[in-house]
């Protein structure tokens, strides 16, 4: 039966594989892109287990520095609460801090939004802004999936009614906009309209044409703390800093046709994001992508990138069930 298979042209594939391909056809993959789900925490417990025992079979003097597995979803808070209020805590050193719990439970404490529906309830209730996104109208599922979408929705929007402050993630597809390769857990940061104008020009021999931190930053923008946290560290100098806005879930499937990675962002700052790219710009100009930064976590080169938000572009989602 199997030589049969193989003699036709069949190829085996794992679960790594088939996660490449469901990248590839722009469909999420379970648990990967399901921060929300148990399962999910131990994927990530079980890869950063491996990550450690790999690392401690090398030499130290070539050993690489740990990064953040899972990534600290609610970093993401930092760059919220720099948008809606200029008073910052700061911590004993300097810097601005907010502590991730890496370890147990479910890492995730928020909401993703995987219909249009449940976008469009807390676009609705978040009444502090008028967030420019416009998810598409959700077409109504076959009556075998109806039942168990109207109690996917019923939960999703008693969580966003109990508090809007809770991040609301949204998929994006993350194409390069002239070069780069996304890594898994590459974090997307918002840029600033100089750093968009810098990176459109084409002017990108040397330093001058680049949006980068400092090497000593790379170590430290997330820095895991004694009691098994990962904290966002902002320096008193924040001109080379980027504040983040989501995190890559499945970077780019080398040797693929297409170039895409997915992510999940929070979907008040990618409004507030296209807001400001869209200010002061002829209404024929304004595209509906969203340029964002995105930074492999051991580089120190931001790389420019174009963000479709999935909800604004399928007709349903009735292949997104949230999951608890």
């Amino acid at each position: 039966f199997w030589n049969a298979l193989v003699s036709k042209g069949a190829q085996a594939i794992g679960q790594r594989e088939k996660r490449w391909l469901s990248c590839d056809a722009g469909l999420p993959f379970f648990p990967s892109d399901f921060p929300d789900c148990k399962a999910y925490s131990s994927l990530t417990m079980s890869e950063a287990a491996e990550m450690v025992e790999k690392a401690q079979r090398r030499p130290p003097a070539v050993r690489p520095f740990r990064i953040p597995i899972p990534p600290p979803w609610n970093s993401i808070h930092v760059t919220r609460s720099v948008g809606e209020s200029s008073n910052q805590k700061l911590t004993s050193d300097g810097t601005t801090g907010v502590g991730i719990s890496s370890y147990g439970g479910n890492l995730y404490d928020g909401i993703v939004a995987r219909t249009s529906d449940s976008l469009n309830t807390f676009l609705q209730t978040y009444a502090s802004d008028s967030l420019l996104l416009s998810p598409h109208n959700t077409s109504k599922p076959n009556a075998n999936l109806m039942k168990t979408l109207q109690e996917d929705e019923t939960k999703a929007i008693a969580q966003i009614h109990q508090s809007s402050n809770k991040l609301c993630l949204v998929r994006v597809l993350l194409h390069a906009f002239k070069e780069g390769s996304f890594e898994d857990g590459a974090v997307v940061c918002a840029p600033t309209l100089a750093d968009i104008s810098l990176l459109k020009s084409g002017c990108n021999e040397g330093e001058k044409g680049r949006v980068t931190i400092p090497q000593s930053s790379v170590t430290s923008y997330f820095q895991e703390q004694h009691s098994g946290t990962w904290e966002l560290n902002v320096p008193e100098d924040t001109q080379s800093h980027r504040w983040p806005i989501g995190f890559v879930t499945t970077g780019f499937v080398r040797g693929s046709k297409k170039l895409t990675a997915e992510a999940l962002c929070d979907a008040v700052l990618l409004g507030r994001l296209r807001e400001e790219q869209w200010r002061e710009k002829d209404v024929k100009r304004r595209k509906k992508e969203i340029y964002v930064l995105v930074r492999n976590l051991r580089s120190c080169a931001y790389r420019l990138a174009l963000a479709t938000i999935v909800l604004e572009q399928q007709e349903g989602s009735i292949d997104d069930v949230h999951c608890l």
